[in-house]
């Protein structure tokens, strides 16, 4: 049954596991916790590990952290990344002033932005936040290498998704991103971020219709070929929450 009054909820601690893959070959692994930091402060944390398998490692090899912070409303204000590839080696943090719209940088660089700034992750979050249903739209900014881009999710169907024997109603939105900052140069990043945040990209996300507001599928076209990261392990008591609705 369709379940448009939910969202998720940060309060509950969450454990998945899902592989990317391309050509159908799975080619990263990625582990993704969230929940709060600590019983008092009502802050939260999102913590992602993705690392190539031991065969593609052998062509280019992935072993990156991230960390976003989050206030108690959601919103990111310390995001810290880990970058161990074969092409680039670097560790970053960023901190957000949502107060003042702006966004700093190790060695005190600042960027303003238009407001609503989130990363790549707390975007993902924030979906399942909102009261999902179909025709649903919603804009914000997320920062990219210090450049800002506009983000457009739009809900553009339900559809059911047969996945590791379950099936599962899904929210199916599509994401479009929409550079803000002029053109420049583009900065050395992580595979993540070079390819996915393009006004080329055509990104579709499969997120579950129950309260738990799973993301089941990510399906990325990398033209000639598409991308596809998808669950391997679900949270605790997924399929009990779903069954008791």
């Amino acid at each position: 049954m369709h379940m448009e009054g939910y969202c998720f909820d940060y309060s509950q601690d969450e454990h998945s596991k899902y592989s990317v893959r391309f050509l159908g070959f799975p080619v990263v692994r990625v582990n993704i916790q969230n929940g709060p930091i600590d019983s008092d402060s009502g802050a939260y944390r999102i913590s992602i590990e993705a690392r190539t398998t031991k065969f593609w490692s052998m062509f280019y090899r992935v072993d990156n952290f991230y960390w976003t912070y989050l206030d108690t409303v959601g919103m990111p204000v310390v995001y810290k990344r880990k970058i161990e590839e074969k092409s680039i080696k670097k560790e970053t943090e960023q901190t957000f002033d949502h107060r003042f719209n702006r966004i700093y940088y190790e060695g005190n660089t600042a960027i303003d932005h238009p407001g609503e700034l989130e990363n790549f992750f707390s975007g993902l979050f924030r979906l399942r936040t909102l009261p999902l249903e179909v025709g649903f739209r919603d804009s914000f900014y997320i920062n990219a290498e210090k450049a800002i881009w506009m983000v457009r999710s739009n809900v553009l169907d339900t559809v059911e998704l047969n996945h590791q024997g379950r099936d599962i109603e899904c929210f199916k939105v599509d994401v479009e991103f929409q550079r803000v900052t002029p053109e420049a140069k583009p900065l050395p990043s992580d595979v993540l971020t070079l390819n996915i945040v393009s006004e080329d990209t055509d990104l579709k996300i499969y997120i579950s219709s129950d309260e738990r507001r799973l993301p089941i599928k990510i399906d990325y076209n990398l033209s000639p070929f598409n991308v596809v990261a998808s669950i391997d392990e679900f949270p605790d008591n997924f399929q009990e929450s779903q069954n008791s609705n």
